[in-house]
C-alpha cells in the first residue's frame, strides 16, 4: 500500500437517510461514504474535530482507518453546509496502489519572486491546480514551479511544468499558468466618438433603409394587384 502522511479514523455506520445524518452530525460527527470499484459503497462516520485538523492540509492520499480495515482512499466530493458553517457529508474513492488514477493537485509558484517584477512587472498565477495521472505511489502532494527567471513578457504554459516521475499531465497543454506583464502596456480600448458634425446614430440610418425596402416591396404587391 502506497504510504501516506494522512491518516483519518472512520466508524461504520448502518443507518442512512437525512434524519440520521442531522443526528450524527449534531453529535459532531461527519457522515460519509466510501465508493469502491466493483464493491458496494461503505456508509462510515468521521470526527468532526479530527477532520477539520486534517482538511487544513493539501490532502491527496488519505489512510483511512475503519476498524481493524484500512482503506486508501482520494477525496472526492465534499458537501458544506455554509450557513452552519460544517461540513454536511464526505464522498471518498478507494484506490490500489497499482491503480492509474486521475486528480487534481494544487499548483504553486517558488518562493522566489520572478525577476520581471523588480522591473516593474506583475506577475500572476492562472491556475492554481492541474490534472494529472499517475498511481498513489506517485502521487505528489503539489507541484511547485520555479518562476524566479521570468521576465516581463514571459509565460509558462501548462505542457512547459516539470513533472516528477511517473507522473502524467492531462490538463490542457496550451492554458496559461503563469505570467508577468507590463501593467502600463494594457490599455482600455475607449469607445469612439464621432467627430462634431458628424452623424452619430448608424443605426438609425441602417432602419431607414430597411423601412424603405419593405414600402419599395409593399408597392410592388399592390401593383401586381
Amino acid at each position: 500500500m502506497a504510504k501516506t502522511k494522512h491518516e483519518l479514523k472512520a466508524q461504520k455506520r448502518e443507518l442512512s437517510g437525512s434524519a440520521n445524518a442531522r443526528r450524527l452530525r449534531n453529535q459532531g460527527v461527519i457522515p460519509a461514504i466510501v465508493y469502491s470499484k466493483g464493491a458496494e459503497p461503505v456508509m462510515v462516520s468521521v470526527d468532526a474535530v479530527e477532520w477539520g485538523i486534517l482538511s487544513r492540509s493539501e490532502l491527496n492520499l488519505i489512510s483511512l482507518h475503519i476498524g481493524d480495515e484500512t482503506k486508501l482512499v482520494l477525496l472526492k466530493e465534499i458537501q458544506n453546509d455554509f450557513i452552519r458553517g460544517r461540513v454536511r457529508h464526505i464522498d471518498f474513492m478507494e484506490v490500489r496502489h497499482d491503480q492509474k488514477i486521475i486528480t487534481h493537485v494544487p499548483l504553486h509558484a517558488g518562493h522566489t519572486a520572478p525577476a520581471g517584477v523588480s522591473a516593474g512587472g506583475v506577475f500572476n498565477q492562472n491556475l492554481h491546480e492541474v490534472e494529472i495521472e499517475c498511481t498513489p505511489d506517485t502521487l505528489p502532494e503539489h507541484i511547485e514551479v520555479d518562476v524566479s527567471a521570468m521576465k516581463v513578457g514571459d509565460l509558462i504554459h501548462v505542457g512547459e511544468i516539470a513533472l516528477p516521475e511517473g507522473v502524467r499531465m492531462v490538463s490542457h497543454a496550451d492554458v496559461i499558468a503563469f505570467e508577468v506583464f507590463d501593467p502600463n502596456a494594457i490599455e482600455e480600448a475607449a469607445p469612439e466618438t464621432p467627430a462634431e458634425g458628424e452623424a452619430a446614430a448608424e443605426p438609425e440610418v441602417i432602419g431607414e433603409k430597411e423601412r424603405a425596402e419593405k414600402a419599395a416591396a409593399a408597392e410592388a404587391e399592390k401593383a401586381k394587384k
